[in-house]
């Protein structure tokens, strides 16, 4: 004799797969056009950046129009210390001259974060300047103490 606690379960899985099924397929077809409509919204977004490129390389116009623009340099853990260290500076005193605190510049050497863009100016800036520039910048907050 078949096993009636077998048979019973068996058609339930069956009839609750069936209503599954019956439940999905709307949102399976939604998921789709969903897709599409991200994919042809993708290649509208390329399409006017690309747009958007040849008109600032044809008028000349900058790519950054106002605020404070950070330079094209890319900074990592290395290349800050290696700023340090051409300066000659501790990271106390690196700070004081960038306007950051010690723990700032600990993390940006560790590669935990990275400098915003108005650091990246005065970093910049640092790149270029002297040990007298350096040392007016140091003893100058002391001063106005």
């Amino acid at each position: 004799m078949p096993d009636l606690k077998q048979i019973l379960n068996d058609e339930i899985r069956r009839l609750a797969r069936k209503e599954v099924k019956l439940a999905v397929a709307p949102l399976q077809a939604n998921v789709i056009a969903l897709r599409k409509q991200v994919s042809e919204l993708k290649k509208s977004l390329a399409a006017t950046g690309r747009t958007i490129a040849v008109i600032r390389k044809d008028s000349g116009a900058p790519a950054e129009e106002a605020g404070e623009k950070a330079p094209r340099l890319r900074l990592n853990a290395a290349g800050i210390i290696r700023i340090r260290t051409k300066l000659k500076l501790t990271q106390s005193d690196f700070a004081k001259v960038l306007g950051v605190s010690m723990h700032t510049i600990s993390s940006w050497e560790k590669g935990k974060s990275y400098p915003r863009a108005g650091v990246k100016a005065r970093i910049c800036a640092l790149r270029t300047a002297g040990k007298r520039q350096i040392k007016a910048l140091l003893t100058a907050p002391e001063a106005e103490k």
